[in-house]
Formats: C-alpha cells, sequence, structure tokens
C-alpha cells in the first residue's frame, strides 16, 4: 500500500471516528437527559444487535477512557484531518499521532480484555464475545498502525 494510500485510510478511519466518539461513545459520560434522539436511537440498536457491556454497564474505568476520548482524542481526530488536508505531515504531526495511537491502542487493548475475561459474567456467550471484540478490532489495530508508522517517521 502506498503512504499516500494508507494516510488517506487513516484520515477516513479519523473522519469516522468523530461522529463515533460524538453519538455513540460519549453517551456513557453525557447524562441521558441531554442525548440527542440520534444518540438514543444509535445506542439502543448497537447494545440490541451487540450486547455491548461497556455500553450496558459501563464501569469507571471505561467511562474515565471514554472522557480522555471526549477531551484528548476528538480535538486530534480534527488535528489530523487539517493537517492531512494541507498534506503538512511534520514532527509535531507524528509526535501527536504517536501518542494518539498509543492512547487509543491501549485503551481498546483494555477494553477487549474485559470483554474476553468478563463478558460472560455478564451474560455473554462465547460466539457474542468473538462477535464484540471483533467489533472493537479496528480500533485496536488502526490505531497501533498509527503508533508504528509514528514510531518509523519520528526515528
Amino acid at each position: 500500500m502506498s503512504p499516500n494510500t494508507a494516510q488517506s485510510l487513516i484520515t477516513l478511519y479519523h473522519l469516522i471516528h468523530i461522529p463515533v466518539t460524538l453519538l455513540i461513545d460519549s453517551s456513557v459520560i453525557i447524562p441521558k437527559q441531554y442525548h440527542l434522539n440520534l444518540t438514543n436511537i444509535l445506542v439502543n440498536f448497537h447494545v440490541s444487535q451487540n450486547k455491548d457491556i461497556l455500553l450496558l454497564y459501563p464501569q469507571t474505568w471505561f467511562k474515565t477512557f471514554i472522557f480522555i476520548e471526549c477531551i484528548f482524542q476528538l480535538p486530534l481526530f480534527i488535528y489530523f484531518i487539517w493537517k492531512h488536508n494541507k498534506r503538512e505531515f511534520d514532527t509535531r504531526y507524528h509526535a501527536w499521532s504517536l501518542i494518539y495511537g498509543f492512547n487509543a491502542s491501549f485503551t481498546t487493548f483494555v477494553c477487549m480484555m474485559h470483554i474476553i475475561f468478563e463478558g460472560s459474567l455478564f451474560g455473554l456467550l462465547k460466539l457474542e464475545i468473538v462477535k464484540l471484540v471483533g467489533i472493537y478490532s479496528p480500533y485496536l489495530i488502526i490505531p497501533s498502525i498509527i503508533l508504528v508508522r509514528s514510531l518509523h517517521h519520528l526515528r
């Protein structure tokens, strides 16, 4: 894959992640009375289809991860898209990408381990655990790729 194609796919990931953060993930830290109707529809659909225990039973650690996502990662998505549009992939861009890649891959890894090791305690069957881990996998894989690419550019 060419560097331009890879960068475009990463930018697409950031674009897609903005509404996911605003409409779904943030629902665990924003009081329900302030949810948009669209948020309720999306979250209810996702939970009913995928039995997402992270959204159904949000633990304090998960709420902390989501708070970090909303305060730290969301502005970075906009920054990354802006830098992509300017074709400006300087040291600062790669430093922020490194930090983002580590943070996002680490927090997603923790979420996936919770699903794998605790999912059955919340009534998930093995197939449901595999399905849910599969849904979260891109949020581990893509930030990991971002992390490795950033390390490569910064060395």
